[in-house]
C-alpha cells in the first residue's frame, strides 16, 4: 500500500511538472490536458486518471509552486533571529534562488496572478501567500527600525517597496529570460535596503550568511530624488495617468475592478498619498502593460547599477595597483639577487 502511494505521488508531481512546462509553452487560456499529457510523455487518459478535470489539475500545480515558494522563504526566516538584516538578506536569496526565479516558475505564477481575479480559489492561496510574506518581511523592517533609530521610516512601506521591487525584477525574469541575471536583482534590493537602512546594509554593515559566514552587504547609497517614497510615489501617479482617459485609453473604474480595489484607492495612488502592495502592483502589470513597471521603477534599477558597476570599476583599479605594486617588488627582489 505505501510503495502504491509513493507511485501515486510521483505520478502526481510529474504531471504537476508537465503542466508548469505547458503553461510555459502555450499559455495558461490554450493549455488542455492533451499538452500536459505530452509535456509527460504520457496518454490523455493517464491525465484524467490523476486529475478528474484541467482545474483540478490546476489547482494541484498552483498549491505544488506556492508550497515550494513558501517553505523555502519560510526557511530563511531562521536567520532573522541570528538579526533581522540576515534575515531580509535570506529572503532575498530565496526569492532568486534558480528553483523559484525562472522564467519557467515566474510565468506560471503570472499567468495565476492574472487569473486569481476570477477564481476564487486562487485568490484566497495567493492572496494569502503575499499577505503572509508582506507580515514577516514588515516585522523584520519594524526590527530594523527600532535597532537602528530610523526615525521618520514607516516599515510597513519599506516592505512594500521591497516586495514590489522583487515582483518587478520577476517581471525582467519573464519578459527577457536571456539578459536576466539573478546575482544582478539581488544586488539591486540590497541597494534599496542600503538606501533605507544605512546602518545595517551599508559600506559599513554586514550581512550574517550561512554558517556563520560573514560577508559585506552591498553598499550603494542610491540617491534619495530617485529612491525617496514621494518621488517613487510620484512616479507611479504619473505613470497610471498616462493610461487613463481622458489621456490615455481606460476608464479609472475599470482598472480599479482589473487591480481589485476601490475607486478611493486607486484615487490614492493617482494622488501620491499612497501606493500598491506587491500583490496589487503584478495585478496592475497584467491590467496596463510591463512598460508600467520600468517607468515606476526603472530610475532606481538603472541608479543602483550605475552605482554598483562604478563600485567594481573601483576595485578592479585597486586591485591592479596592488598586482603592479606586487609586480615591481618581484622584480626588486629578481635584481637583488
Amino acid at each position: 500500500m505505501a510503495k502504491a502511494e509513493a507511485s501515486k505521488e510521483v505520478r502526481r508531481k510529474q504531471l504537476i511538472d508537465a503542466t508548469m512546462r505547458a503553461i510555459g509553452r502555450y499559455g495558461y487560456a490554450s493549455l488542455t490536458l492533451t499538452h500536459v499529457a505530452g509535456e509527460a510523455g504520457l496518454s490523455p487518459g493517464i491525465v484524467n486518471f490523476y486529475f478528474k478535470s484541467k482545474d483540478q489539475l490546476l489547482i494541484a500545480t498552483l498549491e505544488n509552486i506556492a508550497e515550494e515558494y513558501s517553505g523555502l522563504w519560510q526557511g530563511a526566516i531562521a536567520k532573522g533571529r541570528v538579526s533581522p538584516a540576515a534575515g531580509l538578506a535570506a529572503m532575498i536569496d530565496a526569492d532568486f534562488h534558480a528553483s523559484v526565479c525562472n522564467p519557467e516558475k515566474v510565468s506560471v505564477w503570472y499567468a495565476f496572478w492574472a487569473e486569481a481575479r476570477n477564481n476564487p480559489h486562487y485568490q484566497s492561496l495567493v492572496m494569502g501567500l503575499e499577505d503572509e510574506y508582506l507580515k514577516e518581511t514588515e516585522q523584520l523592517c519594524a526590527r530594523i527600525v527600532a535597532e537602528g533609530g530610523y526615525d521618520g521610516v514607516d516599515a510597513l512601506q519599506a516592505a512594500v517597496g521591497l516586495n514590489a521591487m522583487i515582483d518587478g525584477l520577476w517581471f525582467d525574469c519573464l519578459m527577457s529570460p536571456s539578459k536576466f541575471d539573478r546575482a544582478a536583482a539581488k544586488r539591486t534590493c540590497l541597494a534599496y535596503l542600503a538606501a533605507v537602512f544605512p546602518a545595517h546594509f551599508g559600506s559599513s554593515a554586514a550581512t550574517r550568511r550561512g554558517k556563520g559566514e560573514i560577508e559585506p552587504a552591498i553598499a550603494l547609497a542610491i540617491d534619495q530624488d530617485v529612491q525617496g517614497r514621494d518621488a517613487h510615489r510620484a512616479r507611479l501617479a504619473a505613470a497610471l495617468r498616462k493610461r487613463l482617459e481622458p489621456v490615455g485609453p481606460m476608464r479609472r473604474e475599470a482598472l480599479a475592478a482589473a487591480t481589485g480595489v476601490s475607486l478611493k484607492v486607486l484615487e490614492s495612488w493617482l494622488e501620491g498619498r499612497a501606493e500598491p502592495t506587491s500583490w496589487q502592483m503584478g495585478r496592475l502589470l497584467v491590467a496596463v502593460d510591463a512598460q508600467l513597471w520600468m517607468e515606476v521603477y526603472g530610475p532606481v534599477h538603472e541608479e543602483a547599477q550605475r552605482l554598483f558597476e562604478a563600485k567594481l570599476a573601483q576595485q578592479r583599479e585597486f586591485a591592479n595597483r596592488e598586482q603592479a605594486s606586487l609586480d615591481a617588488l618581484g622584480g626588486k627582489s629578481k635584481d637583488q639577487k
